[in-house]
């Protein structure tokens, strides 16, 4: 699990005017909201955020700390939407979700394959079907990510979801057979032989041909 801290601002001003003057700042409009929790308009930084979070090794599960400047609040949230501007792709405005203490969580986690497989030594292929999956734990059980050795994968291996190596304290909400690696066979091109028959009616177009060709010569 990965925390970070931020500092926001409350913000009192809503609706399209009062969000263009806080971008026009150098901040972002943000709301915080929660189950059971009474929503905030907040300000904050969306160029430390952006760079606090690309520094993670999981941004989508980094719980961040946000302290509101002006009052002892202090909000444990997860980034769950970024709304972007479509052209420049500038941040217009965060979605955050704050999370209680022991309530579980649904998120997607990356998985992190290590290890160079046996069938790939052995010239076979890779072929990765998916990266992540679908967990369910509690904040403090929140992994940056599922790191699974497939050193020992030979050809004709596959790993689905139910063989990967989960701690205690989450749940996989992904289809156990569902897979995430194969190592298949190497792709061989084979040459066709061309059989007598098929020679033999080579070599009669050729004559035939041929003997087309000398007797357009000798009309002439």
């Amino acid at each position: 699990m990965i925390t970070v801290e931020m500092n926001a601002i409350k913000r009192e001003d809503l609706g399209k005017q009062a969000n263009k003057k806080i971008r026009d700042g150098g901040l972002v409009p943000a709301v915080v909201y929660g189950r059971n929790k009474e929503n905030i308009n907040i300000s904050i930084s969306g160029k430390e955020l952006i760079k606090t979070l690309n520094a993670t090794e999981s941004k989508e599960n980094t719980i961040i700390s946000i302290s509101i400047d002006g009052t002892d609040q202090v909000r444990k949230v997860l980034l769950k939407e970024a709304h972007l501007d479509t052209l420049t792709s500038a941040p217009l405005h965060f979605d955050f979700y704050e999370i209680t203490e022991g309530e579980k969580l649904k998120l997607v986690c990356p998985l992190n394959f290590i290890g160079k497989p046996e069938g790939v030594k052995n010239g076979g292929v890779i072929q990765t079907l998916s990266n992540q999956i679908s967990i369910e734990c509690i904040p403090e059980k929140i992994p940056n990510n599922i790191t699974v050795d497939i050193s020992n994968l030979n050809i004709g291996d596959t790993l689905f979801v139910e063989d990967l190596p989960i701690e205690e304290g989450i749940t996989v909400l992904s289809n156990p057979k569902s897979t995430t690696i194969s190592i298949l066979a190497p792709r061989v091109v084979v040459e066709e032989t061309p059989t007598e028959d098929e020679e033999e009616s080579a070599e009669n177009t050729k004559e035939s041909e041929g003997a087309e060709t000398q007797k357009e010569e000798s009309d002439k």
